[in-house]
């Protein structure tokens, strides 16, 4: 790893527990209006007060929001693909839309890109992902890698009451895998639902896993499990978007997760922070 991709590295993942909370909020390009996003500024101000470690934002959406993030220690993360939405005809033709040195020159700790194995595009998504990693190895920049199976495609970008688990843990084991053959330095991706198949997918990807959000839950006590078990099974950190922003305080969310991913506190005792 170059230095600036370690010194880099070492920014977006907390220096003690060398987990990263990650809150999402770059929904506004793929999925249709929410208003809980209509001001993103707000949003990005209120997860780091909650203390993310990093928030992902799209290059728009960065150069209105910035402000909110410098000298606070939280990262940014440049979403820098996304050009399928929810309501074109192939949720799969997901290109590049600006490149690494774009993610430098604001200020970006990390850039952020999306595949998916098991679907006619595959090689396309997978050579976006490669000639990427190696932009990013030219200007010392981590990438972070969203790689998911195909049978969730279709839930990802609709409401997230239809949003579930992935059926087949082999084939989760297998997409983390492939990011990270593709030169992804960290891997996004899906908590299986049981902790002893998760703890072989974390074993069989040789880079920092960080866990996606799963089904919705109303009841924050079991999103919060869910997380919690991910970390106990070896999760390097947790990537949160709706489950955070939704909710009605999501500066204590945000403190909640922090509590659980670095301090491997209880779902009780996070609730109280």
């Amino acid at each position: 790893m170059s230095a600036g991709k370690e010194i880099r590295m070492s920014r977006l993942f907390n220096p003690e527990s060398k987990r990263m909370v990650l809150v999402t909020i770059d929904h506004g390009i793929c999925i249709k209006p929410m208003e809980e996003i209509n001001d993103p500024t707000v949003v990005v101000r209120k997860v780091v007060e909650g203390g993310a470690d990093a928030v992902l934002l799209t290059p728009g959406i960065a150069r209105l929001a910035y402000r909110e993030i410098v000298g606070t220690g939280t990262s940014l993360m440049l979403r820098i693909d996304g050009t399928a939405t929810s309501i074109g005809p192939d949720l799969t033709d997901d290109r590049l839309v600006c490149s690494v040195e774009r993610g430098l020159r604001m200020g970006a700790d990390a850039v952020a890109t999306f595949g998916v194995i098991g679907v006619p595009r595959e090689v396309q998504l997978s050579r976006k992902i490669g000639t990427t990693a190696d932009e990013c190895d030219r200007w010392g920049m981590p990438m972070l890698t969203e790689m998911i199976p195909a049978e969730i495609l279709s839930h990802q970008f609709e409401d997230r009451a239809k949003r579930k688990w992935p059926s087949d843990p082999e084939v989760v084991k297998f997409s983390a895998r492939v990011a990270a053959e593709l030169g992804a330095d960290i891997l996004k991706g899906y908590y299986t639902g049981d902790p002893k198949t998760f703890r072989e997918v974390v074993e069989y990807c040789p880079v920092p896993y960080v866990v996606l959000s799963g089904p919705a839950s109303d009841d924050p006590e079991v999103f919060l499990g869910f997380v919690r078990q991910a970390i106990a099974c070896g999760a390097s950190g947790v990537s949160v978007g709706r489950n955070v922003w939704t909710h009605e305080d999501p500066a204590a969310m945000t403190r909640a997760l922090c509590r659980i991913v670095h301090e491997e506190a209880s779902v009780e005792e996070a609730l109280k922070s």
